[in-house]
């Protein structure tokens, strides 16, 4: 342990010691915030994580969760400062958004498969933190209009503008895996041998007409499939509901993040909503019934509703992730 780590850790037991008798639960949690935010400013991120657990989730604390959700994105790898940095200049190049998976904080260790990779559980657990909070359920929606009915306007505010990197980061992640990016951000450049996301022999037959419209670079075949998204592969549902509910709510986000923030290096992803609203139009264009799909914010009704299958989700995939990435 450096001597600035050590330094940090004996001013926290300094500041719990002085505080540790006759405390309110409400003054312990304030401390335990103060101090895993010292704990965060050298990047010791699991004991600000074990300290801020063990207050128990306070679902309505909107400083507790951010510096919460902090912790698990500061363990995932992730880094505002560096995203700003490094990574949001990136985002449309190649174009339209293949720039997003050489995000240096959209790295991932484990690409086969994805969701058992450390960094990916960790930045979606600092994000579904955000997501819900309020105490939103999981069979909700987790909008930005849910979650304004929880904290204050300011309060939304951060947790939207929090929110919004790390989704972009993890959308990164999930992009650069399942479509096989190169360094470059080049579809099927990688080591795999997939030049689609997934298998599109089962979806709408408009839809799979629209992979030989041009639009969707070097996936325009039905069945070039990343084997984790392939048909048949245990969780392929689950898995193909990530990046729709990923990419959903970035859409439901941004624009009052963007309007809230302006200007700046933000100008890098004000492109964003215009090339996910030009897909979504598309994809309701060719049948109103992926609506549901197209909209869908929860995990928990993604995987569930009725009106949500793998037929509409490839067809989003085709759609959204396809011509996003090529």
């Amino acid at each position: 342990m450096s001597f600035r780590s050590i330094k940090s850790t004996f001013l926290i037991a300094v500041l719990m010691l002085s505080f540790s008798c006759g405390k309110s639960k409400e003054q312990e949690v304030k401390d335990a915030i103060l101090s895993a935010n010292i704990y965060l400013s050298t990047r010791q991120c699991q004991p600000a994580i074990d300290l801020l657990e063990s207050m128990g989730r306070q679902n309505t604390n909107a400083l507790y969760l951010k510096t919460l959700s902090t912790g698990y994105a500061c363990r995932a790898g992730y880094s505002t400062t560096s995203f700003f940095a490094d990574d949001i200049s990136k985002t449309a190049t190649p174009s339209p958004l293949g720039g997003m998976t050489t995000y240096k904080t959209s790295l991932v260790t484990t690409t086969s498969p994805l969701t058992d990779d450390s960094s990916f559980r960790d930045l979606q657990t600092a994000i579904d933190i955000l997501l819900y909070a309020g105490g939103i359920a999981e069979t909700t929606d987790p909008s930005a209009s849910e979650r304004a009915k929880h904290f204050s306007f300011n309060q939304a505010g951060d947790i939207n503008s929090q929110l919004a990197f790390m989704m972009l980061v993890q959308t990164g992640k999930l992009m650069k895996v399942y479509a096989d990016t190169n360094a470059a951000g080049v579809k099927g450049g990688g080591s795999g041998s997939n030049t689609c996301f997934t298998d599109y022999t089962t979806t709408d037959p408009l839809v799979k007409a629209y992979l030989l419209t041009g639009n969707t670079g070097v996936c325009v075949t039905d069945n070039s499939s990343n084997t984790q998204l392939a048909l048949g592969v245990s969780d392929r549902r689950k898995r193909l509901c990530e990046g729709t509910v990923l990419l959903n709510n970035i859409l439901d986000i941004l624009p009052s993040v963007i309007a809230t923030a302006g200007g700046g290096k933000l100008d890098d992803i004000t492109t964003i909503t215009t090339q996910i609203n030009a897909k979504k139009a598309a994809l309701e264009g060719i049948d109103p019934d992926f609506t549901p799909t197209a909209t869908v914010l929860s995990q928990t009704n993604c995987e569930n509703d009725s009106d949500i299958d793998e037929i509409t989700l490839s067809s989003y995939y085709a759609v959204f992730f396809e011509s996003l990435v090529k």
